[in-house]
């Protein structure tokens, strides 16, 4: 069925204002209100069918699981100190240089990539990264993109 340029202009217009949400943040709503509203729009304007909904959300179903043990075990780490011990860790190793401390991140990085994955490393290293540049004294930002 085709579809008419006013939806196309409707879809992009609430995909745009979902993301700029999820970005933003104003108001200090969290991120995952504003992606649910906007794919909550999508559903409500007859732009994205029902059952397309619902089967999208079954095909990540694998994924979510995923994503949540990962953020249990960053969380239960966080709670056990371990990010506070690898952060003095490697600001003791690092020795006052910004590119050692650089260098052992990224390879702690490599090799949590290597056990779990990418995905894992992104969840579990960004709360060690953040905490080893602060306990530096460092700006953080040149580090977390590591864990991307």
């Amino acid at each position: 069925m085709p579809i008419a340029p006013h939806d196309i202009i409707k879809a992009w217009s609430i995909v745009g204002l979902a993301t700029a949400g999820v970005i933003i943040r104003p108001f200090r709503v969290p991120e995952a209100i504003w992606a649910v509203a906007g794919a909550s729009a999508l559903v409500r304007f007859g732009i994205l069918p029902w059952s397309d909904a619902v089967a999208g959300m079954r095909k990540g179903f694998d994924i979510y699981l995923f994503l949540i043990g990962m953020m249990l075990i960053a969380e239960l780490a966080r709670l056990d100190g371990l990010f506070d011990y690898l952060a003095a860790l490697a600001v003791e190793h690092a020795h006052g240089s910004p590119q050692r401390l650089f260098l052992l991140i990224y390879l702690v990085g490599t090799l949590v990539t290597v056990f779990l994955s990418n995905d894992a490393t992104a969840i579990v290293l960004t709360p060690a990264v953040y905490a080893a540049t602060r306990a530096a004294g460092a700006k953080p930002l040149p580090y977390l993109f590591i864990c991307a």
